[in-house]
């Protein structure tokens, strides 16, 4: 992933950090996965 990449998942990251609700806890949750099980979401597709 680029720099720039990164720099606006942190910046996407803060703001969602500002919203609260069950969909804000939902889409952190994925976007949590998506950075620490990349691997194993991959083989099980």
């Amino acid at each position: 992933m680029s720099i720039e990449k990164q720099r606006e998942v942190i910046r996407l990251w803060n703001q969602l950090r500002k919203v609260e609700g069950p969909a804000a806890e939902e889409l952190r949750i994925q976007i949590l996965e998506c950075f620490s099980g990349k691997d194993k979401v991959k083989k099980a597709a």
